[in-house]
């Protein structure tokens, strides 16, 4: 089933929604060494920097749960977006590394959300059979935000200053803000307002399904398999492989640049073959340049292209990955069980890149030692989540399968 024109609009609108939100958290890892600088860190102090935003994040998500389907879809995005503009101001005006901190925390609290509601979003105007096309424009958001957000946020960090980034980030911000209200039409998804106690009955109803468990499991073991590496990801280049930090914005815009054709292409297989066997294709592969990474050394800059750019393509496999937990939600619970799961991916990458702050050792020379025991962690909960989404994916089936016995 191909998109409409208007589903395409809606959804190209929302991509760029994602962008100002995953170019908000990405820009801080590339300019690791700008903020070292500025404000002296070390590398647990800069993992808690990274690791604050997402507990926030992680935390908030999960309290959304409570409210998201009591609001309709535009008019709670709207909310939400607000704040994290407001936020992402406060990290330009931070003047210490306990404000930065605190600016983090706070600008994640709305950041979280954002993730929830464009997924719910996107379950809510696309059929199922859409939905893995849906998802692939979707993260076009990820694809721009790492081939043209982070070369020029880069650029003026490098050459402006470290404020800049954010200030550019929030002026796009409040343009789509004005574009959301004029074109993103109304979602009739609210029902008659949960009372607490239902929604801690609702609650409760997800942590008793067993798909739905299996398959949060899976995508947390995905994305801390992933995330413990990234954090260190640029100092790392630029401090133990050689790369001169001008070369980082190669990194992002070769490799953002690819998956932006890359993540529809993922999404069709997606749809065609199946997501179980296509997610577990691209982990498998994802292993290749996680491990060649985490273990480089000097190398030249057209090898590190190369790896990173394999690295960036197989973060495709979050497509799938979403797609089969959405897949385990029914369509009234969809909106709270999304904030869950958005709560799940961002707790996973808080917990991936505390713990990576506490694995690497900087040298007096400024170079890292354990970047390959993190990478090597990362790459056990990758085999994981694997094993994990089939678990889910066939106790799901067959939840279905008697649900359709009882029905006929």
């Amino acid at each position: 089933m191909e998109l409409t024109t208007k589903e395409k609009r809606i959804l190209y609108l929302l991509a760029a929604v994602s962008f100002t939100n995953i170019l908000d958290f990405m820009i801080m890892m590339p300019l690791g060494n700008q903020f070292k600088e500025v404000f002296d860190l070390i590398p647990s102090q800069w993992s808690l920097v990274i690791s604050s935003y997402t507990f926030s994040a992680g935390i908030s998500g999960i309290l959304t749960f409570f409210i998201i389907d009591r609001f309709e879809r535009k008019s709670f995005l709207l909310s939400i977006y607000t704040g994290f503009i407001i936020g992402t101001a406060f990290c330009a005006l931070a003047f210490s590394y306990e404000s930065l901190v605190v600016a983090r925390a706070f600008t994640g609290i709305f950041g979280g959300v954002i993730n929830a509601i464009l997924f719910s979003m996107v379950g809510d105007i696309l059929p199922v059979l859409k939905r893995g096309k849906g998802m692939g424009v979707l993260l076009i958001g990820f694809s721009a935000a790492s081939s043209l957000g982070v070369p020029l946020g880069l650029y003026l960090g490098l050459n402006v200053n470290w404020q800049a980034p954010f200030i550019f980030i929030v002026g796009v911000a409040v343009l789509l803000w004005f574009a959301i209200l004029k074109f993103i039409p109304k979602i009739n998804n609210t029902k008659q307002a949960r009372s607490l106690s239902d929604s801690f009955r609702a609650l409760s109803k997800i942590f008793r399904n067993k798909t739905q468990i299996i398959a949060l499991a899976g995508l947390f073991s995905m994305f801390f398999g992933h995330f413990i590496i990234i954090p260190f990801l640029a100092p790392y280049m630029v401090n133990n492989v050689g790369i001169s930090e001008n070369h980082l914005t190669w990194i992002y815009f070769i490799g953002g640049i690819v998956t932006i054709f890359s993540s529809p292409f993922i999404g069709r297989l997606t749809d065609k073959y199946g997501r179980l066997k296509v997610y577990a294709i691209l982990a498998l592969l994802s292993l290749i340049p996680h491990l060649i990474i985490t273990n480089m050394g000097p190398t030249p800059i057209h090898f590190v292209l190369i790896a990173s750019t394999l690295l960036f393509i197989l973060g495709g496999r979050s497509i799938p990955a979403n797609t089969m937990v959405l897949d385990t939600a029914t369509a009234e619970e969809r909106g709270a069980f999304m904030s869950i799961r958005s709560g799940v991916q961002q707790m996973a990458s808080a917990l991936a890149s505390f713990i990576a702050g506490y694995i690497l050792m900087e040298t007096p020379s400024g170079t890292y030692e354990n970047y390959s025991i993190a990478g090597g962690l990362g790459a056990i909960l990758t085999l994981s989540s694997i094993f994990l989404m089939y678990k889910a994916m066939n106790a799901n089936k067959n939840v279905k399968e008697k649900v359709a016995e009882v029905a006929s």
